[in-house]
């Protein structure tokens, strides 16, 4: 067995290891479980997900397999670690209240109110030119209110077939999106492709690009009931999948572009939400800012100072210590191998893992800022005590070891 090569896994690093269904991905490569296929071993054992550990046979002995690395994954690392540009996927969910803060009820009037804004606004008001799954160009005002009239007698055929009841979304509003260096034609072109593979034959749908805004995106707003009948229903899975395709239809076109999750990257903290995320863009007060420095303020009152834990802290550094780990076991294989251009990989993959010490919560850091204003003499609310890892045998001795990452923007790509 000591001829076998075993390839190094990726999957405390670029996978969301959530529940429930994933979905299958050819767009963002294949990734290694860290041991041989079921094939080699004679048997259909589960798969051993832990990157760097030792191969082992069926007997459970430790196997003499030199591991290494796809060109896949050495491809993405290169591009993870030398800062390619992120893509970004969002689902935009219907507002729940009016403008006067009265709850919206699902039912053919509002969905038709909505969609009839919905339209409007991607194609400002008619000045976008729209395109549609058909390939046909949508222009103007009045050509945006014959799609609309065309979708709602659609959605009516679809409710008398009963396909869809009064309470069925007309659309799903996917926008994608890029830093603003991007070519937003190469954008659009990349969305295109997306939306054929995924929605083509299957949903109606129209995109419109956006460039009036500080990153060039998408809209790509899909008919929900398929021409099958089949309800689109977007989950998590599902979005990391347009993520990984959106990257890779991006790359085709000579755009460096990846898909990895927060993990992947050093970043603890979710992306702000839609509507807090322009209340702040416009320099106005955020009602949930209040509340959150609130809380934080009398954990830290009860606690003597130190703002306690959370299910989630110990989860972050777990998770964290894996991610650096794997990066860590991949420079060692990278380093030994005997091509310079993996030996240059190695370096820049182990000072990118050097960076991603810093896994200080929000809360954390807002308990900071209040120590600091009250008194620059009191100690620094940190995250736990000042022996709490210790204490905890946390095993979060090659995290603290390591300087400390700068902060990321918030919002996730």
């Amino acid at each position: 067995m000591s001829d076998l090569k075993r390839e190094l896994g990726f999957q405390d690093c670029w996978s969301n290891l959530a529940n429930g269904r994933s979905v299958g991905s050819p767009a963002s490569g294949s990734f290694s479980t860290g041991k041989k296929s079921a094939n080699e071993q004679g048997g259909d054992g589960p798969p051993d997900s832990s990157a760097g550990s030792s191969a082992q046979d069926r007997t459970g002995q430790a196997s003499s397999a030199v591991p290494s690395i796809s060109a896949a994954d050495k491809a993405r690392l290169a591009r993870v670690v030398r800062g390619a540009a992120e893509v970004m996927v969002k689902v935009s969910k219907p507002a729940r209240m009016d403008k006067h803060g009265n709850p919206i009820q699902v039912n053919r009037l509002t969905e038709g109110v909505r969609v009839s804004a919905h339209l409007e606004y991607i194609s400002r008001n008619g000045k976008i030119e729209l395109e549609t799954s058909q390939g046909d160009r949508v222009a103007g005002k009045s050509a945006t209110a014959e799609l609309f009239a065309d979708w709602m007698q659609s959605h009516d055929e679809d409710r008398a077939n009963g396909l869809a009841t009064d309470r069925t979304r007309i659309t799903t509003s996917i926008v994608l999106s890029m830093p603003g260096n991007t070519n937003s034609s190469a954008v659009k072109d990349a969305v295109r492709a997306l939306a054929e593979q995924e929605f083509g034959g299957q949903h109606d749908y129209v995109m419109a690009l956006h460039t009036d805004t500080k990153h060039p995106h998408v809209h790509l707003t899909v008919r929900t009931v398929g021409h099958d009948g089949v309800k689109l229903n977007l989950r998590k899975a599902d979005l990391q999948h347009l993520r990984d395709t959106f990257a890779a239809k991006l790359r085709q076109r000579g755009i460096e572009a990846e898909s990895t999750p927060r993990s992947a990257r050093g970043v603890t903290r979710r992306g702000e939400r839609t509507p807090v995320y322009k209340i702040r863009q416009r320099g106005e007060v955020v009602t949930v800012d209040k509340a959150k420095r609130r809380e934080v303020r009398r954990d830290v009152a009860d606690h003597g100072g130190w703002i306690p834990d959370q299910s989630w802290d110990d989860a972050i550094v777990a998770r964290r210590n894996r991610v650096m780990n794997t990066y860590s076991a991949a420079a060692a294989v990278l380093a030994q191998s005997s091509d310079p251009e993996d030996r240059a990989l190695a370096k820049d993959v182990e000072s990118f893992s050097r960076r991603l010490t810093d896994v200080t919560t929000e809360r954390a850091e807002l308990a900071r800022d209040m120590a600091s204003v009250r008194s620059a003499s009191r100690p620094v609310c940190s995250e736990r005590g000042p022996s709490a890892d210790q204490d905890r045998g946390r095993g979060r001795e090659d995290i603290d070891k390591r300087p400390e990452q700068k902060r990321e923007p918030s919002r996730e790509r």
